[in-house]
């Protein structure tokens, strides 16, 4: 297990440019750009298929051949997301402000950003995925306020953050096109999206009063200990130094928000302790149950030209007093509205995680999966960098992913309460549904779950000699076990087999849509997590559709069943 620092800056930057990014970002249709030899097209087929071609329209932009597409676009400080698909051997480079290379590969180290020198900057680890497969980037860059070079300020593989805070010297403008460079291969980029961020500070606090009140401990919920204030005025700044020299105090802001134009906005809270916030008498942050230290909390908010009355409320608690007020805007970067002393930068927090070096590494904790927390799992990581969660309760993977293994920060950390496990790497998503069930029939839906107490008893798991597990289960009169084992290329191998027990079926998978490439090779599509199943060619498999999934592939089982999934 590893202990590692975050740089303060940028853990605080980055913490409140998140809000800036939920605001929709803008499309950059294909015809925005000057295509050179690039292609538009509606759709293009997988590489793998055969007799691979595209279909003519203007969703996707591809190129078989060496050569450079720029886009009408210019800015020097943007967010920018988009997905891309490779072919084999295939070699590109996106280009920030058409100058700034970031690599696209299945050839060399997809991320990589190349130096001015044309050395390159290595992602922090390999996020890549398969040929064939649609992956997605997406990367915040802005000129440097202090001149003389282009800040990338984080770049997001498949999810995967890969780098933070990379700073290019520059002696020219920092502004120019965005641009895709095909250097081999087959190159394919669709949903193009943007935000270009301008210097713009449209929203300012005006008219501010204050009242502060001594409060009570924790046993009579913060509350004023008088009715009346200690202290009240008014106040140029939104600052927590009115409550100096109490332990504990509500401050009460009132005032307006000063808007220069009518547009969306995202007001963030930031504190240590109890907050809420009201706009136009509404409560757009209700004040919270708990205490919470330093979480920032944003609200959405539609606001006009002129001026909003707002009222602001903050409970000092526990810890020191920290409190802040930020405005954003979908072009608009957050930029505090309190005064600078009333927030200080926060305190780093370590990163704890876990790398398998030399041993298979397990893991029991709680894994957040489709929005809810699955409560009895075991994570297994490996030193090849092929790792895996697995439900034991319902004996089905999660995930599995390549890359680093395990980021255990929400197990250890102070009480470590959520006990939360995150892989770190490029993962793919399995269905999380039972891997075996019992049907009447090939047409019987496959279950959700089962009844771990009465259908699905795991009986433990037994090690092999690299100390991978071998899960085993009874179910209805039958004896299971199920393996996953990293594969050579990346993959996760699965072998499932059965002992007595009638009428069992596997489900391989489940995704949108199931296309067969080749005999015993199926590309399995879904929003965000594409991946492909590889069986024997011999074998069956039943393709069909599933009530909610789109469809599935299930395979009867009879003694044993191997498959590999790749991603």
């Amino acid at each position: 297990m590893t202990l590692r620092f975050l740089s303060v800056f940028w853990a605080f930057f980055l913490c409140f440019q998140t809000f800036a990014q939920e605001f929709p970002l803008n499309q950059l249709p294909t015809d925005n750009w000057d295509l050179g030899n690039w292609k538009q097209a509606e759709s293009i087929d997988n590489p793998y298929k055969k007799k691979a071609g595209f279909t003519a329209g203007n969703k996707i932009l591809f190129s078989n051949t060496p050569g450079k597409t720029t886009s009408k676009l210019v800015t020097a400080d943007a967010k920018v997301k988009f997905e891309f698909m490779l072919g084999n051997n295939s070699d590109g480079i996106f280009y920030i402000q058409g100058r700034h290379g970031i690599v696209l590969s299945n050839t060399r180290a997809t991320g990589a950003i190349i130096r001015p020198d044309g050395t390159m900057q290595l992602p922090e680890q390999n996020a890549g995925k398969a040929m064939g497969l649609w992956q997605s980037l997406e990367v915040t860059f802005s000129d440097a306020s202090f001149g003389g070079a282009l800040i990338i300020e984080k770049v997001t593989l498949n999810d995967v953050v890969i780098h933070q805070g990379y700073v290019i010297p520059t002696t020219t403008t920092n502004e120019g096109p965005l641009a895709f460079e095909n250097k081999n291969g087959t190159v394919a980029v669709r949903n193009m999206q943007y935000l270009k961020y301008s210097k713009e500070k449209p929203l300012k606090l005006t008219d501010l009063t204050y009242e502060m009140y001594e409060t009570w401990d924790w046993n009579q919920q913060f509350a004023p200990k008088k009715d009346t204030p200690n202290d009240k005025g008014t106040t140029a700044t939104l600052t927590k130094d009115f409550g100096a020299g109490f332990n504990r105090f509500l401050l009460i802001f009132r005032g307006n928000i000063d808007v220069e134009k009518d547009g969306s906005y995202s007001l963030i809270a930031d504190y240590a302790g109890k907050g809420s916030l009201k706009v136009d008498g509404k409560d757009v942050l209700p004040m919270e149950s708990g205490e919470s230290y330093r979480k920032p909390r944003a609200a959405y908010v539609q606001l006009t030209k002129g001026k909003h009355p707002f009222e602001l409320r903050y409970n000092k608690v526990w810890w020191k007093a920290e409190l802040g007020l930020f405005a954003a805007g979908p072009e608009i970067r957050p930029y505090a509205l309190h005064a600078e002393t009333s927030l200080p930068s926060p305190q780093a927090v370590g990163e704890i995680d876990i790398t398998p070096t030399s041993q298979v590494e397990m893991v029991r904790s709680f894994v957040m999966f489709g929005g809810k927390k699955r409560t009895h799992v075991i994570s297994v990581g490996s030193p090849s960098g092929t790792h895996y969660t697995y439900d034991l309760d319902q004996g089905t993977p999660l995930y599995a992913w390549r890359g680093d293994f395990a980021d255990v920060t929400e197990m250890f950390h102070e009480r470590g309460e959520p006990q939360l496990l995150k892989p770190k790497g490029v993962k793919t998503t399995f269905s999380g549904k039972p891997t075996v069930a019992m049907l009447a029939d090939a047409n019987a839906n496959m279950p959700d779950t089962l009844d771990d107490y009465k259908e699905l008893i795991y009986k433990g798991y037994s090690l092999d000699g690299e100390g991978l597990p071998t899960f085993k289960y009874q179910y209805k009169g039958a004896e299971l076990t199920e393996k996953l084992t990293p594969s050579a290329d990346g993959g996760m191998a699965t072998t499932i087999t059965a002992s007595g027990g009638n009428n069992l079926y596997v489900k391989l998978g489940e995704a949108q849509t199931i296309t067969m490439l080749n005999k015993g090779f199926y590309l399995l599509e879904s929003p965000n997590n594409d991946s492909y199943i590889q069986l024997d060619p011999k074998l069956k498999p039943i393709v069909r559709t599933a009530s909610k999934a789109g469809q599935e592939i299930i395979l009867p089982l009879t003694g044993s069943v191997s498959y590999t999934t790749m991603w």
